[in-house]
């Protein structure tokens, strides 16, 4: 294997932590379309494309009963990863700098197989490999996950790469050619001060590039090679490698709940296969990424999901009621959102309850039969003995189905080692203690990436060892301050401020175990 430093390893490519990815919520996808995924505390998984193994490290954790490898071009990166995974002493994950072309079957099969923002930057005949290896590799109930951009919306944003790309022809140094796009971006956005559709298009966009980190702008909009694909070219080429289409990661994607019922009506007529349809819905969208998840074409698939198959699994979601407005009385409408803005409007007691529930937990997940058990007796608790009576499992599985395909809510199949309560010698997860000496975000044990911007934040996490009591860990936030020069001594003098600092300390602790930092 070629062990040269690429591109990646010069100009460093963000890391990041793709929840989607997880093993936990792509088996929930492929059982309900009637897969038998290997469950995700006891599976095999392969990133092609892993980077410096952001992405892997904390499955591996979390997940010691399940093997993980990982390939990526970049050397460096493979050998900062391999340090990370020693430094926590990882068995399980296996981490190799090379060329996905070189792989063969000497690995084995996988239940998973992530290939996320790759497909769309390499060359024609390395998506062809890439494709033929998840084919070869897949177990015969496996997933791969394989991200792309997609067109139409991708017409768009091609546009502005290639402003970009004029701009800086001719200039070789990564450095340089990273300066002047962003400057270019700079000047064409602060030129956008009229307000007609495509200027105001036209800003957001560029804004969005300006957000990039470098490594991000280099790599994907200066990339050699950045060529999104029509969805049904994209099964097109997975169908010449006998694979077929199981869903999309994140499963809302799937859904035509945000279009009115004239629209729908329509989609119906275009769509006489599933594949049509998410290639009109791609349409109306103007969809310009996307995370499709494939399967072998001989796996048996169900044309319809089965709402029954929620109740083996944990449920979690961030929809509130706006404060006050919570009554489970029948009759009276109740509209829960999402922070990223997905809505739920009902009157049915069995829906409020769950809502009102999912939020006071999130972001942990609960059992769905467990929070079956607990509207009943919520409903219960208002007085409301035929609706809790009434509230079946069944019932509770067709809602929960109709808010997983609006986004409310998110499912999972495993849930790791998490704290239920910040004990006496409170202790973070290794994983986050380590990424909270080294960078600015943390890994939660829901997968989730956490920014930790301050110093303070960083260095409580990595005094939770499991070893330090509260009133160590006060005298260390004590002496941190001191040390900074930050403390602020009021009327009460150091016995007050000492006080009022062990209250902070278990609101952020309280904090952490709600984010799911913590474990057990």
């Amino acid at each position: 294997m070629n062990h040269d430093l690429t591109e990646y390893d010069k100009v460093i490519y963000p890391s990041y932590t793709h929840p989607q990815t997880h093993p936990a919520r792509l088996h929930v996808i492929g059982a309900l379309m009637g897969l038998e995924p290997a469950p995700a505390d006891h599976c095999r998984v392969l990133e092609l494309g892993c980077g410096d193994g952001t992405n892997l490290v904390p499955m591996a954790w979390a997940l010691p009963g399940s093997e993980f490898r990982g390939v990526d071009l970049a050397a460096e990166r493979i050998r900062h990863g391999q340090l990370m995974a020693q430094d926590l002493g990882l068995k399980n994950l296996q981490l190799v700098p090379g060329d996905l072309r070189h792989l063969d079957g000497e690995w084995g099969q996988f239940d998973y197989l992530i290939a996320h923002g790759l497909y769309s930057w390499v060359p024609l005949e390395v998506r062809d490999h890439m494709l033929r290896l998840c084919r070869r590799l897949l177990a015969p109930h496996g997933i791969a996950f394989v991200s792309y951009n997609a067109l139409p919306g991708c017409h768009l944003r091609s546009m502005l790469r290639e402003m970009m790309l004029f701009h800086v022809r001719g200039l070789a140094a990564a450095d340089e050619r990273i300066q002047q796009a962003r400057a270019l971006v700079q000047f064409l956005a602060e030129a956008q001060d009229s307000r007609d559709e495509y200027r105001l298009w036209m800003k957001a966009e560029l804004q969005r590039v300006l957000d990039h980190a470098h490594g991000h702008l280099y790599h994907d909009e200066l990339a050699e090679i950045n060529e999104p694909v029509y969805f049904t070219q994209f099964m097109s080429h997975a169908a010449r490698h006998d694979l077929q289409y199981l869903g999309e990661a994140d499963y809302f994607e799937m859904s035509d709940h945000v279009f009115r019922d004239s629209v729908r009506e329509t989609l119906r007529k275009l769509a006489r296969n599933r594949l049509l349809r998410e290639q009109y819905l791609d349409f109306l969208k103007c969809r310009r990424f996307r995370q499709t998840l494939l399967c072998r074409r001989d796996a048996e698939l169900r044309t319809e999901p089965q709402p029954g198959k929620l109740a083996g699994f944990l449920v979690s979601s961030s929809a509130v009621c706006a404060p006050g407005s919570l009554d489970l009385t029948p009759g009276v409408n109740c509209v829960f959102e999402t922070p990223k803005g997905a809505k739920c409007q009902t009157d049915l007691p069995l829906g409020k309850a769950t809502l009102a529930l999912l939020g006071e937990t999130w972001p942990a997940p609960m059992p769905v039969r467990e929070l079956s058990d607990r509207i009943r007796q919520r409903l219960a608790d208002a007085g409301m003995q035929s609706e809790a009576e009434a509230a079946s499992l069944a019932d509770l599985c067709e809602f929960l189905m109709q808010l997983y395909e609006g986004g409310a809510v998110e499912f999972r199949s495993f849930l790791p080692p998490l704290a239920r309560a910040a004990s006496e010698r409170p202790e973070a997860c290794p994983v986050v203690r380590w990424e909270a000496a080294h960078r600015d975000f943390v890994t939660s044990l829901f997968h989730i990436a956490v920014r930790v911007e301050d110093e303070l934040g960083r260095n409580l996490l990595t005094w939770l060892d499991g070893t330090t009591d509260r009133t160590a860990l006060a005298e260390k936030l004590w002496a941190f301050l001191k040390a900074k020069q930050a403390l602020v001594l009021g009327e009460g003098g150091e016995t007050a401020a000492r006080r009022e600092l062990a209250a902070k300390l278990e609101e952020n602790l309280a904090k952490l175990l709600k984010l799911g930092l913590l474990v057990r």
